[in-house]
């Protein structure tokens, strides 16, 4: 005969249905269920826990649209958004962003030094290539 903490602990793993239980143990284990109030009480613990098992059921339906929806947007996604709006009202972005790198390179062509000519960079690389107190006769 089982032990009324073995049985306890095959009602936890198997639940209460019969047709679960190991075939070798089943008759041992009615018999024990009815010999026991005890154990009476823990097979109708073990029937309300499957029934409540049982009687849920999972809202798969768009989870996964849901889910990716819920994420916050990303960078690249907000600047394509921004960049290519839906509203024709905003169509100055498209052409603002199309024109800065323009307007950068007009900024920094201004702000740069006037073009060197070619013999002050080669007076600049001679220095520059020169060891210290190197004659000079090799390059000539």
């Amino acid at each position: 005969m089982l032990s009324p903490d073995r049985l306890e602990e095959l009602l936890e793993s198997y639940g209460s249905r019969e047709a679960c239980w190991p075939d070798d143990l089943r008759q041992e284990m009615l018999a024990c269920l009815e010999t026991s109030p005890h154990l009476q009480k823990r097979l109708a613990d073990a029937r309300a826990l499957d029934v409540m098992l049982d009687s849920y059921v999972p809202d798969p339906v768009n989870l996964e649209q849901r889910i990716l929806a819920a994420l916050p947007e990303s960078v690249s996604d907000r600047v394509v958004r921004w960049l290519f709006p839906h509203r024709p009202q905003l169509w100055w972005r498209p052409a603002m962003a199309a024109t800065f790198p323009l307007f950068l390179g007009l900024a920094i062509g201004l702000e740069s030094q006037t073009v060197v000519s070619a013999t002050d960079w080669e007076l600049q690389e001679q220095s520059l290539l020169l060891p210290a107190g190197a004659e000079a006769a090799w390059y000539e």
